[in-house]
C-alpha cells in the first residue's frame, strides 16, 4: 500500500486531516463562546481540540481565520436545521412555525455555535463582518422562500429583500436579548410569540 493509501485508526490522511480541522472549529467555537473573541489564543484553541500548534496553522493563518470558520460553521449548522425542517414538513403544516421553531430549536441545542452568530462574531475583522453580512442575505433568502407560501406577490416585490431582512432582525434580536441575559434556556417559551409575529409581518391579513 503507498504512503497515501495507509490508514491510522481506521482512517485515511484525508480522512485524519478533516477530523482535524472540524475538531479545531468546533473548539474554536467553544473557546470563544465561553472566554470571548479577544480572550481566546490559539494554545486555548490547540489545547481543547486536543491537537498541535502545527496543525493550527496548517488550516489557519490567524485567530481571526479562526473565528470565520466558527461564524461559517455555526451558520452552516442554523441553515442546515431550518431548511431540513422546512423540507420535511407537509402540506397542512404552518411553514412560518417550522422555520422559527427550527431557527430557536438549533440555538439553544448548541449555545457555543448561538454566542458565535449572535454576539462574539461582531466586529472581530472585516472578513469576518463581511460573512455576518452573508449570513443575513443568506436567511433572508430562507425568509422570502418562506414567504411565497403565503403571500407570492409581496414576496416577489422589490421591497421583500429589506422585509425579510428585517424578519430575521426580529429573530436575531430576540434571541440576542436571551444571549446577553444568559437566559437562552428560556428560548423556546418564546417561540409562539415570534412565531405570530412573524406572521403579521408575511401573512396576509385574514
Amino acid at each position: 500500500m503507498s504512503a497515501t493509501g495507509r490508514r491510522y485508526r481506521g482512517l485515511s490522511a484525508e480522512e485524519r486531516r478533516a477530523d482535524q480541522r472540524a475538531r479545531l472549529v468546533r473548539a474554536a467555537i467553544n473557546e470563544f463562546s465561553k472566554r470571548g473573541y479577544h480572550r481566546t489564543s490559539v494554545e486555548d484553541i490547540v489545547r481543547s481540540a486536543h491537537t498541535s500548534r502545527t496543525a493550527f496553522y496548517a488550516f489557519f493563518d490567524n485567530r481571526e481565520a479562526a473565528m470565520y470558520s466558527a461564524l461559517q460553521e455555526s451558520l452552516r449548522g442554523l441553515l442546515d436545521a431550518v431548511r431540513t425542517n422546512i423540507r420535511a414538513a407537509s402540506p397542512d403544516q404552518s411553514l412560518i412555525e417550522i422555520g422559527v421553531t427550527a431557527f430557536v430549536g438549533y440555538l439553544v441545542s448548541d449555545p457555543a455555535a448561538a454566542r458565535i452568530l449572535l454576539l462574539e462574531g461582531i466586529g472581530t475583522s472585516p472578513e469576518v463582518n463581511a460573512l455576518r453580512a452573508r449570513v443575513r442575505s443568506q436567511v433572508a433568502s430562507a425568509v422570502t422562500e418562506i414567504w411565497q407560501a403565503y403571500d407570492p406577490e409581496a414576496a416577489a416585490s422589490p421591497q421583500a429583500t429589506a422585509v425579510a431582512v428585517g424578519v430575521f432582525g426580529l429573530l436575531l434580536e430576540s434571541m440576542l436579548h436571551l444571549v446577553e441575559t444568559d437566559r437562552l434556556d428560556e428560548a423556546e417559551a418564546h417561540v409562539p410569540a415570534l412565531v405570530c409575529a412573524v406572521e403579521r409581518m408575511l401573512a396576509p391579513a385574514a
